[in-house]
């Protein structure tokens, strides 16, 4: 399911939604935190978490199923083995890690749209909290995505010299 679109690979398509989702929903949730900006981002900040959510989800999926491809045309113990084997596997595992912190943020996403319809409970403590959780969040988003990005493409764009960092 997750392996091709019209003979090329999904992950390289669907990590350009990644890419543009996953900022956007950290600016939002910026924006909400402002008190000027919160009633604009309110509704979209939730919509597009969840959306960075499941985007980053199928761009694991694809991922997964683009290193077995590749696994396939070597072996698994050669491909383990080698240097580009090496890198992708620590770009999944950035990757795996963008998926909970967006999972956790789609959550908090939610929480603060559905805490701040009820605008006399929303202050204080509860809005204290909540827009620490989302600034927090969106600082993880954002280092998250450039850390996943960044070793995907030294993976695909200059293998060489990327192996040779992470020793």
């Amino acid at each position: 399911m997750f392996n091709t679109i019209n003979g090329l690979p999904v992950h390289p398509l669907v990590i350009h939604a990644a890419v543009v989702a996953v900022p956007l929903s950290a600016l939002l949730a910026i924006l909400f935190v402002v008190p000027r900006t919160r009633a604009w981002a309110r509704l979209p900040l939730p919509v597009v978490a969840v959306g960075s959510a499941i985007t980053v989800y199928i761009a694991t999926l694809s991922g997964k199923q683009l290193k077995s491809n590749l696994e396939a045309l070597g072996g698994r113990a050669q491909w383990d083995a080698s240097p580009l084997g090496r890198l992708v596997a620590h770009h999944q595992a950035l990757g795996m890690q963008l998926l909970w912190i967006t999972v956790g943020f789609a959550v908090v996403a939610v929480v603060a749209y559905a805490a701040s319809r009820r605008a006399a409970t929303f202050h204080g403590w509860p809005e204290l909290a909540v827009c620490s959780l989302l600034v927090i969040g969106a600082v993880l988003l954002t280092v998250q995505v450039y850390r996943v990005g960044d070793a995907g493409a030294h993976a695909v764009w200059d293998p060489p010299a990327a192996a040779a960092t992470l020793h």
